[in-house]
């Protein structure tokens, strides 16, 4: 099937080669007012219904799963300038000029995302980027700050929020939650990070698919494009999308695990 949410990879390339340092909306606006039809296909992709649709490669068209997943890189620049910076996390990927602060806020709203307002900590919504340790070992985690907000578009979640919460021992270890290895995503500033695009070259790369998670009908809906389940992990590395107890360390696979759960 073929997409015209691929031109997201365009974007990409333009930030990474000719955007002036701290760049921001006067690179993000332009761009997208002259890709109305990007913009179209991508609101209905987002539609809560559409998490049923199902896409397969044609020949060397790009499918839209891979032009999501060139998107999901250009957020995850967005949103970089909000990190903090551990370089015993590893090099990082990027030595390009990074985005301004206002730079998420300003696609946000160019692309008619709506921002995540969950007040009560929920890994579907939120990235968890510190952890303060409680006294009680049994004491759930719970907000402590936001360090980027996260988007939504239509039932589609685009991208979490990056928060700070408070925890007990129980439920998650200080130094693994928020160090160990974030799965479906391409760049941190703070940790490691894995996705499927990793360690292929410069073209293949760009076949990797996009997670799509949705809000719809009373549900949580986390990777909705498992066709057959293959290595099955346990849930909570799909709901994290990191260790949160044991660190599981970067060789796990939970590309390929599927859940539902009732919404918050």
């Amino acid at each position: 099937m073929s997409t015209t949410l691929w031109e997201f990879q365009q974007l990409y390339f333009t930030v990474r080669d000719d955007a002036p340092i701290e760049w921001g909306g006067e690179v993000l606006r332009p761009w997208l007012e002259a890709r109305p039809h990007v913009l179209a296909e991508l609101r209905e992709l987002c539609r809560p219904d559409s998490r049923r649709a199902r896409f397969t490669a044609g020949g060397r068209e790009y499918t839209p799963l891979e032009g999501l997943y060139a998107l999901g890189r250009v957020v995850d620049l967005l949103i970089a300038p909000h990190q903090p910076v551990d370089f015993a996390a590893g090099a990082p990927r990027w030595v390009e000029p990074l985005p301004s602060a206002a730079a998420w806020a300003e696609f946000r709203a160019a692309i008619g995302a709506v921002t995540v307002d969950e007040r009560v900590f929920h890994p579907f919504f939120h990235e968890i980027v510190e952890v303060v340790p409680a006294e009680d070992p049994a004491e759930p985690p719970s907000l402590v700050r936001e360090l980027w907000p996260g988007a939504l578009v239509g039932g589609m979640l685009l991208a979490r929020a990056g928060v700070a919460v408070r925890a007990g021992a129980r439920h998650l270890d200080p130094e693994v939650a928020a160090r160990s290895c974030l799965y479906w995503a391409w760049w941190r500033r703070n940790r490691p990070s894995a996705d499927l695009s990793h360690g292929w070259g410069h073209n293949s790369q760009w076949g990797t698919d996009f997670r799509r998670d949705y809000v719809a009908d009373g549900a949580l809906h986390y990777n909705v494009d498992v066709v057959k389940p293959y290595r099955p992990v346990g849930a909570d590395l799909v709901r994290y999308r990191c260790s949160t107890l044991t660190d599981l360390g970067d060789q796990e696979w939970p590309y390929h695990t599927a859940l539902t759960e009732p919404a918050p």
